[in-house]
């Protein structure tokens, strides 16, 4: 993994425009997956994660002002939104594991932001790691016939950021 430089400010996109291409991915993936092209809507949920992330890392990098706390207030939930559509996209196309992969990066990632210096910023990010520890507790409730799936989501569960990433 390549180490980020931190970004000024001034360099970044505003916020609207940057997640702009975001929102057109998640509206043609759900008409995708509404019409049962989930390979369609996986490709787009894709890309959609791909730019949150993306934008997430360079706000979270940037020096904090209320712009970028703002950015950081939208990028985190298109995050938790791409990821679980992601989710849901594998659950529909029976690929349980790669379903449950998507749920628990999300988790770290927001685990590793839970870090930030910025007290405002961890409780942006805080709020959002909730919601994705409870899809993950769902996720093993449901699929609780899966125990290598269990053991993975008891690992996210149980992970703090001084850990290293399993890559898979």
């Amino acid at each position: 993994m390549t180490q980020l430089q931190r970004t000024p400010f001034t360099e970044l996109p505003c916020v609207d425009q940057a997640l702009s291409p975001w929102q057109s991915n998640i509206m043609a993936g759900n008409y995708a997956f509404e019409r049962g092209a989930l390979l369609e809507a996986r490709d787009k949920y894709t890309t959609a994660h791909t730019l949150a992330s993306r934008l997430l890392s360079q706000f979270s990098q940037a020096k904090i002002c209320q712009l970028v706390l703002t950015a950081i207030e939208h990028c985190c939930p298109a995050l938790v939104v791409a990821a679980h559509n992601l989710a849901d996209t594998y659950k529909a196309m029976n690929q349980t594991e790669q379903a449950c992969q998507w749920l628990c990066d999300v988790h770290i990632t927001l685990s590793h932001l839970c870090q930030h210096p910025c007290q405002t910023v961890r409780t942006v990010v805080v709020h959002h790691h909730h919601k994705t520890y409870i899809e993950l507790v769902q996720f093993a409730k449901s699929h609780s016939h899966y125990p290598q799936l269990i053991a993975q989501i008891n690992n996210t569960l149980s992970y703090t950021p001084d850990q290293k990433a399993t890559v898979h």
